[in-house]
């Protein structure tokens, strides 16, 4: 018997196509200007292979085949992820220099000098937020959080737990979790979160606070993790209970997007603008942020700039009540 209904996987596609083919109109009249001309350029103020870059190739690739020309990826990691919003600092507002900007964008002016103001850039789209939770590996003695916290307080300063820091955001909210709850953890910064989850899984520290690159090695049985540091429960690990639902409120906010350098011509924006929402939106653009276990959190030039205020003024208070963490070792 002949199934007539559409099935879910055509529906996601006849909608990734309607998206798509929704941008071409006023991606095509403004090429008729003649932007872009040239490929541009897009940097990525991580280390190729990592969550953040996977997920920009992919965005990429298919703002490429709006745009007309090719979106290149230049990977600059290091200075917690502040290399992209420096290269905008100097960039001709041109439209062919865009960068992600991640949280550490608006913390770091008030920790070192910089050479970017985060309200003098273009906000062009916010994309998506991190989704970090507390992973152990399968075999770890904690079943859930109630075990890891009560270990924690017989034994303060032994359990190692790691985190991307020392002054990125799922390193600070490791102190605030710890303050929280009243324990003392040997917190250990990492530069990027693939390192990390190597060192979990090789047993050189205990627990970390991880990002979708856990995801996989959940999948495969080798890492779980035993609470979330989001707002609420995520579509992929529904069974794992957030901090806050058990009295913990330590939530790792962690949105990024991209933006251009100040200046940039309002239509130039709005082309940049439709090509990288009907890639985010793209059947491949949703598939790589679930493979990542993350959600698409679309925001429109001016919701990100609004964004961009509030992180940069909320990161001013926290910083100056965050002290540098003590008991900490390198991995």
């Amino acid at each position: 018997m002949r199934n007539d209904h559409p099935s879910r996987r055509s529906l996601l596609a006849a909608a990734s196509a309607a998206a798509l083919a929704a941008a071409i109109h006023p991606l095509a009249a403004a090429q008729g200007g003649g932007f872009p001309a040239r490929p541009v350029r897009l940097v990525v103020p991580y280390g190729a292979g990592g969550p953040t870059d996977t997920h920009l190739r992919v965005v990429a690739q298919q703002a490429s085949s709006l745009l007309g020309q090719p979106v290149v990826i230049d990977n600059k990691p290091g200075a917690n992820g502040t290399f992209g919003a420096a290269e905008l600092a100097r960039a001709q507002p041109d439209g062919y220099t865009v960068a992600v900007l991640p949280a550490s964008v608006y913390r770091e002016p008030y920790l070192n000098r910089v050479a970017f103001d985060p309200l003098k850039l273009s906000y062009i789209i916010g994309l998506t937020d991190y989704t970090f939770g507390l992973a152990v590996r399968q075999d770890a003695p904690w079943k859930n959080w109630a075990e890891f916290l009560a270990d924690a307080k017989k034994r303060p300063g032994e359990i190692s737990v790691g985190a991307a820091g020392p002054v990125q955001t799922p390193s600070i909210v490791l102190a605030e979790l710890a303050g929280k709850a009243g324990i003392d953890l040997n917190r250990v910064p990492y530069k990027g979160d693939s390192d990390q989850a190597s060192d979990l899984l090789g047993g050189h520290v205990d627990a970390g606070v991880l990002s979708g690159v856990a995801s996989t090695y959940i999948h495969s049985g080798r890492l779980r993790y035993l609470a979330m540091l989001t707002p609420k429960r995520v579509p992929q690990f529904p069974d794992v209970p957030t901090l806050r639902e058990l009295g913990v409120d330590a939530v790792v906010e962690s949105p990024y997007g991209i933006a251009g350098p100040q200046g940039l011509p309002a239509e130039r924006v709005r082309v940049l603008h439709d090509a990288f929402k009907a890639a985010l939106e793209s059947a491949d653009g949703r598939k790589v942020l679930d493979q990542l276990n993350q959600p698409l959190n679309y925001r429109s030039p001016e919701e990100f700039a609004q964004y961009a205020r509030s992180a940069f003024a909320r990161e001013k208070s926290r910083m100056e009540q965050f002290k540098a963490p003590s008991g900490t070792r390198k991995p």
